[in-house]
């Protein structure tokens, strides 16, 4: 068997698979349904065997009124589909990874009926197949767009197309948004028609809005009037060969299927929904199935809103980030107005929720708002943009894309850093931060029957503050010396690492653990703010010193937040980040998966949408490789008596990194650096000379060399490949 169809059998096995239909459709949360996507226009699928509902949403589909919760990601329409004949039938849908589609099959005595959805991978054509056996069934097919919440809905036919439109364009919003789908059945009998056996009945769709063009709706029309049989044909050609290309950039083999199933389907959740570069994915993606998601669907950048692409750096999907700084440079301008107004500061400071285009989505008409926090929902809370940061970071040192950094990353960072350099308290010979709430102090309602919860905004260095200071004006350093900018303020900027106050502690059940705060709130029972510090701010490693080792060990033991309403992508990561026993780490991610999961491979616990994607890949990729304290550690934190291998995972420094560990020996390393900077590994050999072969891009040998001790370092050149084996 050859390598590209043992992958192909191998990824064939991973595969949500429903028995019944979805029970949470409509959802304000995360959807159950089986569900696909191009990264831009999601489709969930819905209704029992013989009342089909397809909802279509679409990332850039907002309602963009200000005041919370108004603004955000709504309902634009669907398609039914009615097959009376199939009434009582079983219930049985796949949603294929490898292939990116659901394939259902609903079987009767006299009749079973195939349906099979996707959603073409470079265009927003929505492809629907139909097929039976047995006795032919009628089919009935409405298109549909959603209604009410102050928009406006039509429905029309041109010729043999139909289409339904959704408008928000009152006077009172920051911008309109128009959408469309167009549909017709190439079966030439409209959408009423009889299925016959051994044939096949093909239903297209496109979708477009305003913000793709203008004339999206003629448009839609026209691209809908192009899909024949032909070109579907075609489309399902280059579907495939793009998933193909996806699936091929990374892989794991870690001898568990429940984890490897959940590491795929995480990367396959967000390759659906995160692909449209102007508009991000907000907290439930692009399944939509209501126009009040809870907390308006938007972008919460106190960790939701960052927490879904924390596992697609390390992955080697970089591309999938490209949306997420979109909609934060958009906002950039308001944070500027409010650091200065409110504030007295330069720089930019966020509330807690914005949307695109710069859209507020934290406004607020609560009196404890209006009284405390100017209207605005900042939840007490100043570091909302430092924690934007850190996505930018992971990108930065994992591509080491100069281009990104000097366009993006820098500009924003800079920003950053001018607020807190005025911001910061200088005291004696340590900088403090004053009034930064380590939680949201709740200035979204006015239930309030005593001043207790007031106190929060009094929190004197948070530590997860203290660790995303660290890691920006550490990135400030690192880009401005790679760019060669602004050698004036590294001095300032060291300075403040120098000196900014250290991580509190104090004893709880009979442990030295980390205290949220120096002076204010010590410490929340159901959330994880005590070891964000460690993932994803980066502020402790395996090389740190023991003493702050084992107080993140003994923290992550007393918290015991395994099963976590609203923190389940940071846990896992950092415990594997400190070396936490791998063993407890493996088998409570696994009881995770199974026990808080929907069958589309949603992990899912109440509190989180797609912010729980991250979870299985960043924790598994760093149990297998670490490298963001600049040297690569091969299976670190892995239990040694357990085989596991990786494929092109990717290292800071902008290295992709393949290896495998059986028997309890690493067998090889093969490194490709796409940047020639300086590769360094720990010796996963220490006892025996190591030989390094340089190959060229077509893997021709070019030299070789031998190296020693406990950390191998060498010179490399971009786009080539490097050998890494222990010599016999």
């Amino acid at each position: 068997m050859n390598r590209e169809l043992a992958w192909k059998e191998r990824m064939a096995r991973y595969k949500g698979v429903f028995t019944e239909a979805a029970r949470h459709i409509p959802t304000d949360k995360v959807v159950d349904g089986p569900l696909t996507g191009n990264g831009d226009v999601g489709i969930v699928v819905s209704g029992p065997p013989e009342r089909q509902r397809l909802w279509i949403s679409k990332n850039d589909f907002w309602k963009a009124k200000r005041v919370y919760p108004n603004g955000s990601p709504c309902v634009l329409g669907g398609i039914d589909i009615h097959i009376p004949a199939l009434a009582e039938a079983s219930y049985y849908s796949e949603q294929r990874l490898l292939e990116a589609e659901v394939a259902s099959v609903f079987r009767k005595e006299a009749a079973s009926v195939s349906i099979n959805y996707w959603v073409a991978a470079d265009e927003n054509a929505v492809i629907i197949e139909l097929s039976c056996e047995g006795d032919a069934v009628q089919v009935e097919v409405d298109l549909w767009a959603g209604k009410g919440n102050e928009s406006e809905t039509e429905l029309g036919q041109q010729d043999n197309v139909v289409w339904a439109s959704r408008k928000f364009n009152g006077a009172d919003l920051d911008w309109p948004t128009e959408g469309a789908i167009a549909m017709r059945c190439l079966n030439g009998g409209g959408g009423s028609f009889q299925l016959q056996p051994g044939g096949k009945t093909l239903i297209a769709a496109y979708v477009l809005t305003n913000h793709d063009r203008e004339d999206y709706l003629p448009e839609s029309i026209r691209r809908t009037e192009l899909l024949d049989a032909a070109r579907i044909e075609t489309l399902r050609s280059e579907h495939q060969q793009w998933w193909s290309q996806f699936w091929a950039k990374s892989a794991i083999e870690i001898g568990d299927e429940v984890l490897e199933k959940f590491w795929y389907g995480s990367h396959y959740i967000m390759a659906c929904c995160s692909r449209n570069k102007a508009f991000a994915p907000g907290l439930f993606g692009n399944w939509i199935t209501t126009d009040d998601s809870e907390w308006a669907g938007d972008y919460h950048l106190n960790y939701n809103y960052q927490a879904p692409w924390w596992g697609v750096y390390s992955s080697n999907h970089i591309e999938l980030s490209e949306p997420y700084d979109t909609p934060l440079l958009e906002y950039v301008p308001n944070g500027r107005k409010y650091a200065e107004q409110y504030l007295g500061c330069r720089g930019i400071y966020f509330d807690v929720g914005i949307g695109p285009k710069g859209l507020p989505t934290a406004l607020s008409t609560t009196e404890t708002s209006k009284k405390y926090e100017h209207g605005h929902l900042f939840l007490g809370q100043k570091s909302n943009a430092a924690y934007s940061a850190i996505n930018m970071l992971m990108r930065y040192y994992y591509s080491y894309d100069m281009e990104y950094a000097s366009e993006k990353a820098y500009p924003f960072l800079l920003e950053v850093a001018d607020f807190w350099e005025d911001y910061l308290k200088f005291e004696g010979d340590r900088y403090v931060i004053y009034r930064d709430g380590v939680h949201e102090v709740p200035t979204y309602t006015d239930d309030h029957h005593n001043d207790e919860w007031l106190k929060e905004f009094e929190d004197k260095n948070p530590i997860l503050s203290l660790a995303l200071l660290r890691a920006v004006f550490q990135g400030l350093l690192d880009m401005s010396r790679e760019l060669k900018l602004d050698a004036g303020r590294q001095e300032k900027w060291s300075h403040i690492l120098e000196h900014l106050s250290g991580f509190s502690t104090f004893e709880r059940d009979g442990k030295t653990i980390f205290r949220l705060t120096e002076e204010g709130r010590d410490w929340w029972n159901d959330n994880t703010l005590a070891i964000q510090h460690i993932w994803p701010a980066g502020a402790i490693g395996l090389d740190s010193d023991p003493k702050l080792l084992e107080i993140a060990k003994d923290t992550i033991t007393v918290i015991n937040r395994w099963t976590d309403y609203n923190g389940f992508p940071t846990i896992f990561t950092a415990a594997a980040r400190v070396g936490y026993d791998p063993e407890v780490i493996l088998r409570e991610l696994r009881r995770q998966c199974l026990e808080h999961s929907y069958p589309n491979l949603f992990i899912f616990f109440g509190g989180g949408g797609i912010e729980c994607c991250s979870a299985v890949p960043s924790a598994i990729n760093e149990m297998l490789l670490q490298s963001h304290e600049k040297a690569i550690k091969l299976f670190p934190v892995w239990p040694r008596e357990k085989d596991a291998s990786f494929t092109s995972l990717r290292a800071v420094g902008a290295f992709t990194v393949s290896s495998e560990l059986t028997g309890g020996n690493v067998a090889y390393v093969d490194i490709v650096s796409e940047k020639g900077r300086a590769c360094s590994i720990v010796n996963p050999w220490p006892a025996k000379e190591v030989a390094v072969v340089e190959k060229s891009g077509d893997g021709t040998k070019e030299i070789e060399w031998q190296l020693s001790g406990d950390i191998l370092s060498f010179a490399t050149e971009a786009g080539k490949s490097y050998v890494v084996s222990a010599k016999n």
